[in-house]
């Protein structure tokens, strides 16, 4: 009994420490570029020194909306495929799981509540709430960047969740949103939020940019797409690589610009028509997506070929 007590104690502390390891992974590129929350129009007082703003777990700023989502979910997509790695070699159970789950959420609320409760410390405020548009854009800032940090939590527990158990083609599908993130994640190793790249950034970011095509291919291949299920994954994998990142595309150029940000109707008027545009050959998704479809075909045969002489060696 004592034994089965302490298995179960040393389930949960190794699914906790991989949850929360993986959170912290998924913030690396954030701590790395040392966590200094973005310049503030609403800040109480005025600066342009980005070493003037206080350190925050996340870049709360509606320039880097894309970037906190890809912060969050990628590292759902680490927690899920630990897991899913662990299960596969008897070193994680069920109750291993859901601590890894419990680690993962755990670590990105304490992220999500402390840079909110830092950013709205600083925020201007003149003490009345709701008697001022100052009082009220802040508040309405704070809130709407806490929620939605919060729900891409959520999101991120979901793709952990499917990584970890879901049978391939299910896990497949939140490989692919994950991948989708990725690019946005591994931009900021090279340019930190709302800030501009400079021409050395420029050549690692056009190498960047194919990052989430390879990491889709890489996923598609890795089921072998051995069932039909598992095709119609792959289709809808490749369908989230050419959403998903159009999508990334629009949401940049809608939030990023402080013309729209007083027009909410106009805003989103503008997202969609860049979302179509970037869709279309103009918006250069196609290739990625060829390139995707190409090394998940090629990778899969590989695959297939392999495990097939394994099961012919006596």
């Amino acid at each position: 009994m004592h034994q089965e007590e302490r298995g179960s104690a040393q389930q949960i502390t190794v699914g906790v420490a991989v949850g929360a390891g993986a959170a912290v992974a998924g913030l690396l590129p954030w701590i790395i570029t040392g966590m200094r929350l973005p310049l503030q129009n609403l800040w109480a007082t005025p600066t342009t020194d980005p070493s003037d703003m206080p350190i925050a777990l996340l870049p709360f700023s509606q320039y880097a909306v894309t970037t906190i989502a890809a912060l969050l979910l990628v590292g759902g997509v680490v927690a899920g495929i630990a897991v899913r790695v662990l299960r596969a070699r008897g070193s994680v159970r069920r109750s291993g799981s859901l601590a890894a789950l419990a680690g993962l959420v755990g670590v990105q609320v304490v992220a999500v509540v402390e840079t909110a409760v830092v950013t709205g410390a600083g925020m201007r405020m003149d003490g009345t709430p709701g008697t001022g548009a100052d009082v009220s854009a802040a508040q309405l800032y704070v809130v709407a960047l806490t929620v939605g940090s919060l729900v891409c939590v959520g999101a991120a527990a979901v793709l952990a969740a499917l990584v970890a158990r879901a049978a391939p083609g299910g896990a497949l599908v939140a490989l692919a949103v994950g991948a989708v993130a990725l690019g946005s994640w591994a931009n900021t190793f090279v340019v930190p939020p709302v800030s501009s790249p400079g021409d050395a950034a420029g050549v690692v970011l056009a190498v960047l940019r194919w990052l989430p095509a390879v990491a889709v291919g890489a996923a598609i291949a890795w089921t072998g797409l051995r069932t039909v299920g598992q095709g119609i994954a792959a289709l809808i994998a490749l369908g989230l690589l050419w959403t998903g990142t159009a999508a990334i595309t629009a949401v940049s150029y809608a939030l990023g610009s402080r013309v729209y940000l007083p027009y909410p109707l106009e805003m989103v008027s503008a997202g969609a028509t860049v979302f179509v545009m970037a869709m279309g050959p103009a918006g250069a998704t196609l290739v990625p997506l060829l390139v995707a479809a190409v090394i998940g075909v090629a990778g899969a045969v590989v695959v297939r070929l392999r495990d097939g002489r394994r099961r012919s060696e006596p």
